[in-house]
């Protein structure tokens, strides 16, 4: 984790101002996103094993692959995303200190 969230006084779980709440709760989410976005992952490899295990037709092999990259193209995005709500408390974080 940052230095800068590590050594921001949150106060344990029971934050004393508006903004830190604010920004416990945002970090909180970003964390369940990426753990949301970890189980997807988890899933697509299970779905390649699957698929590398019952077919070996080209047809299902070039589909399964089709599928896959499309969701780690939006996995990918999407962690852009939570790289951008990161960045964006850790300059509140900077501002406050």
């Amino acid at each position: 984790m940052n230095n800068t969230i590590q050594n921001a006084n949150f106060n344990g779980s029971n934050p004393t101002r508006p903004l830190e709440a604010a920004l416990i709760s945002i970090v909180n989410s970003i964390a369940n996103e990426e753990n949301a976005l970890a189980c997807i992952l988890s899933a697509e490899c299970a779905k390649i094993n699957a698929v590398l295990a019952n077919y070996d037709d080209i047809d299902t092999l070039l589909a399964i692959d089709t599928s896959v990259q499309v969701t780690l193209e939006r996995i990918t995005t999407l962690e852009g995303v939570l790289q951008a709500k990161l960045n964006a408390v850790l300059e509140v974080l900077a501002d406050e200190n």
